[in-house]
């Protein structure tokens, strides 16, 4: 839950700063050294890591890296214009509010297609956020219209949601790898892209700064984003991860001395039950966990009782470890050791 809340404050205040430090870019460019800036700033944890990266990514299967690419794809190339062009055309107390729309997309598509459990508490949420975000999106100074920098925001939440289900099932890489390789990838694209399309001037001053709020809101935060994923699942982390756009608008309305209007200040609190309901939640039956061999960090507990010998027992380590057949009853949540149907 930390580690959600902390990336939700790193990214919630990417929308402002990109205002107040960057300027106008054009999109793509935008998009392209957010991503890059995320990727450099992993690279030297990356390389720090017992396991050298390759040898972690020539264990991968065939499915593995389909997977990998498509949340890359989704997340780090598609998104990441989207979002860019709502910063860029929004206002960033607008985009701050609609970024809670990827909570939405994120436990739709958990439960569509990996049959997460829901509990209703969390099914209220949702109908809050969405109409909380329609509310925003046809909602301006000038009266009743559509916002297309919102729906581009809300397009990219859609693609982010993709990407949060498809890196919950990477289970195998290590947070860092998987954010640094998504950084350089999408940072790479982006950046191309625009030198293809564009011929805009832009200050050393400009991109240095881009560089910097990626490794912050995208690099920092995408690893806390992960190590949440895998603890208690997608759609728990989504709507934790909504505290950060709150955070944003706050920073808007002080920093930026935004005005938003009236209708903004009801769709906030709106947004803001779903994590209440969250809060509430607890989800608890008898379940039985099946033989299983793989490896990731943990520490010991009632699903990781093995020994050992050289005194890991009460730290968090990593290693290839087997859990026996065992049935049982206790409050958890969908990470990857609870990933049964309902």
């Amino acid at each position: 839950m930390h580690s959600a809340i902390l990336s939700a404050i790193l990214f919630g205040m990417s929308p402002v700063a990109c205002k107040v430090f960057v300027g106008q870019i054009p999109t793509t460019l935008l998009a392209g050294l957010l991503y890059l800036g995320s990727g450099l700033g992993l690279t030297w944890v990356v390389l720090r890591q017992p396991t050298p990266f390759y040898n972690v990514l020539r264990s991968l299967s065939r499915r593995q890296w389909a997977t990998l690419v498509g949340a890359i794809v989704a997340g780090g190339v598609a998104a990441p214009l989207f979002m860019a062009y709502g910063i860029l055309s929004g206002t960033a107390t607008e985009v701050s509010l609609l970024l809670n729309f990827e909570t939405v997309a994120t436990t739709l598509l958990a439960w569509m297609i990996f049959h997460e459990y829901i509990g209703y508490q969390v099914w209220i949420g949702k109908i809050l956020i969405i109409g909380a975000s329609l509310l925003v999106v046809i909602t301006g100074s000038d009266g009743v219209h559509v916002s297309i920098p919102g729906l581009s925001v809300l397009a990219a939440c859609i693609l982010w949601g993709i990407d949060n289900n498809l890196t919950r099932e990477l289970e195998t890489l290590p947070a860092s790898l998987l954010a640094c390789m998504k950084g350089w990838s999408a940072g790479i694209f982006n950046v191309l892209l625009f030198l293809i399309l564009f011929r805009s001037p832009v200050t050393a001053v400009q991109v240095s700064r881009a560089l910097i709020i990626g490794a912050l809101s995208y690099g920092a935060s995408l690893v806390l984003f992960i190590h949440a994923l895998r603890e208690i699942g997608s759609a728990r982390t989504s709507t934790w991860f909504a505290a950060g756009p709150f955070f944003g608008t706050i920073l808007s309305v002080i920093v930026l001395g935004e005005r938003p209007p009236g209708a903004y200040w009801v769709a906030a609190p709106l947004m803001l039950s779903g994590m209440f309901f969250l809060y509430r939640e607890l989800h608890r039956h008898s379940h039985r966990h099946e033989s299983l061999i793989h490896s990731h960090p943990h520490e010991h507990d009632e699903h990781h009782n093995h020994e050992h010998g050289d005194g890991a027992n009460g730290v968090k380590h990593d290693h290839s470890h087997e859990h026996k057949p065992i049935t049982h009853s206790h409050v958890h949540w969908p990470d990857i050791h609870h990933r049964h149907i309902h």
